[in-house]
């Protein structure tokens, strides 16, 4: 087989690997190779070949860390409680602080609230983190 038929063979398996991984790992690699293939054209030695597919891998992994997956990472939802960090709830029970009472309501349900600061039934707050089964809250 020449170079260039290895190559094409080893990018197409890797990228056919893709679809049963989800970690976007073997498509880059699968696409360096086949670059590295329709280079080895021009060139039968493997010396310059494997440098060659060096730098795609380098080149196409850095293409995939700086553009594709910032990308998918955003696009993932938060499930557990993490995902309440960040939102706006509304105190339902009055906060107090020195008491430790106060209660607000996020999507529906009543979470118990810890926080340094008072707040007023009614008034909305930001989540600010959890503590067990209780949120951290302060102001918007």
């Amino acid at each position: 087989m020449e170079p260039w038929q290895i190559l094409a063979v080893v990018g197409v398996v890797l990228l056919l690997a893709e679809f049963f991984t989800p970690s976007f790992f073997t498509l880059p690699a699968g696409l360096a190779f086949l670059v590295t293939a329709g280079l080895a054209v021009f060139s039968q030695d493997w010396r310059i070949l494997l440098g060659a597919l060096t730098v795609n891998l380098l080149i196409v992994y850095w293409i995939f860390q700086r553009h594709v997956w910032p990308r998918v990472k955003k696009a993932r939802t938060e499930t557990n409680a993490s995902g309440m960090i960040g939102q706006t709830a509304v105190v339902t029970e009055a906060v107090d602080p020195d008491a430790g009472t106060g209660y607000v309501k996020l999507y529906g349900d009543s979470w118990r609230v810890v926080s340094d600061r008072a707040f007023d039934v009614g008034a909305k707050v930001k989540i600010v983190g959890t503590d067990g089964n209780k949120v951290i809250v302060g102001p918007l």
